[in-house]
């Protein structure tokens, strides 16, 4: 039934798979594009932190479902160019390109509700917190060199809810709630037949009285 309901939910949200898959290399390998940038790059100052502003008065919000009809999807850089919108991970991408394309020196990470741009002399703040950070390409240790050091598993949840499931489709909501309420009536329907034959005895782990009998006797 599990894997039915993961089948399911992987239908719904990417009737092609093709597109998560693309979506995960792009996360493992930010496609960081010096060449779509270099234009942008070139009435800049070299000042990361008035580049970021940039890219983020630039990149005007919005939601993956809109834009791509998907729950998550991460574009190219010059997707977002053409689109002027996207979510953290498009906006991240953009100010990645602009500092490469000036030599400048940043890091990209990722906690579980975020994806921003770290670079030397940034402003900390909540949602942009290395700590809450479980990827990040700096200190050549990988991208899973080690765990959050913390987990606001409750601000994770509620940004997960509101960019994920709150915008997505009614009718994408409904054929998803109609597939899992239909994995559980079939999932129990299977239940009840591989269990209902079983005797009462042998489901608690007791052979029934007859095989007790001929073992006692």
């Amino acid at each position: 039934m599990l894997v039915f309901m993961a089948l399911w939910t992987g239908m719904v949200l990417y009737p092609d798979p093709r597109v998560l898959v693309t979506s995960l290399r792009r996360l493992a390998h930010p496609p960081v594009d010096v060449a779509a940038v270099r234009d942008i790059a070139a009435t800049l100052p070299d000042d990361a932190a008035a580049i970021e502003a940039y890219s983020q008065k630039y990149v005007k919000y919005e939601y993956a479902w809109k834009l791509y009809g998907k729950p998550w999807y991460f574009p190219t850089v010059r997707e977002v160019l053409r689109d002027q919108a996207g979510d953290c991970q498009a906006e991240a991408i953009v100010t990645a390109s602009i500092l490469q394309a000036k030599g400048m020196p940043y890091t990209f990470r990722y906690s579980f509700d975020h994806v921003w741009v770290d670079y030397p002399g940034k402003e900390m703040n909540k949602l942009e917190d290395p700590a809450t950070a479980f990827v990040s390409n700096a200190g050549g240790q990988g991208w899973l060199g080690s765990l959050p050091d913390k987990l606001p598993l409750r601000d994770v949840i509620d940004q997960r809810v509101r960019f994920h499931w709150t915008p997505m489709p009614a009718e994408r909501k409904a054929i998803w709630v109609l597939g899992v309420l239909l994995g559980f009536l079939v999932g129990e329907q299977l239940i009840d037949l591989i269990w209902r034959p079983i005797p009462w005895a042998a489901r608690m782990g007791r052979p029934p009285k007859k095989d007790r009998a001929a073992a006692e006797g």
